[in-house]
């Protein structure tokens, strides 16, 4: 009788696992395009001020975003055809859905960043009034960068998930410390931002306050994802 190890071990050697497993991977690849094109626009956003090419970023970041979302309907495909042990199907599915809600989150967020296209100006207003204000721009610059390396990281972790599982592991902790220094740099922007609320009007802090929230909550889904790496990588080891 084969032993559990050996088990996994064909559970995850076959031709039709090893196709998913590349899909998967691409996949993943696909999820940190569309948050570096994320990281573009709010550079261009909030530091160039461009919106007309915010709008061109934000039309490049949908495109990318159907392409995540087909990889992900093509890997449930070779799931449901088959692939994989009844014991990996259904986190190896979850997976990929809440890479692809990483992808949704970074979209919605870009929407409503594009729908507010006067807080560069109401910005701009404020910061001539109070040299805090200054810092805010250079601030979702930061959270830019930290989500982006956030995702790169998920991605490797997905990429290393059947072949190192050590390494899954070390990034799914690199995660939940990126998104906790995340975390950190929102909260005290918040602080900030209601500090200084009286050289905003009250639409704008509240519209900025969202914004904050939606940036936010993409390095969440990001660390969602990671809990499942690592809830997969000790069923492969197991």
């Amino acid at each position: 009788m084969k032993n559990i190890l050996t088990i996994a071990a064909v559970s995850i050697g076959g031709k039709r696992e090893r196709e998913a497993l590349n899909i998967l991977k691409r996949n993943a690849g696909s999820v940190a395009e569309v948050v570096k094109k994320f990281e573009e626009l709010i550079t261009v956003f909030f530091s160039d001020r461009d919106s007309r090419m915010a709008e061109a970023l934000g039309r490049e970041l949908s495109s990318l975003e159907t392409k995540a979302d087909k990889g992900r309907r093509e890997f449930l495909r070779i799931l449901h055809e088959g692939a994989f042990l009844p014991a990996f199907r259904g986190d190896l599915a979850r997976l990929a859905d809440r890479l692809d809600v990483v992808a949704d989150t970074a979209e919605g967020a870009m929407r409503a960043i594009l729908l507010r296209g006067k807080l560069t100006k109401v910005l701009r207003g404020a910061e001539k009034r109070n040299s805090k204000v200054r810092g805010f721009r250079a601030r979702f610059m930061k959270m830019a960068e930290l989500t982006t390396k956030t995702v790169d990281t998920l991605e490797e972790g997905v990429k290393t998930l059947a072949t190192d599982i050590d390494t899954a592991l070390k990034k799914v902790q690199e995660v939940n410390e990126l998104e906790h220094e995340i975390d950190m740099v929102e909260q005290g922007l918040l602080n900030d931002l209601y500090e200084c609320e009286k050289y905003f009007d009250p639409l704008s802090v509240v519209q900025l306050a969202d914004i904050l929230d939606r940036f936010e909550n993409i390095s969440d889904r990001a660390e969602d994802a990671s809990d499942l790496i690592e809830i997969i990588a000790y069923t492969f080891r197991a």
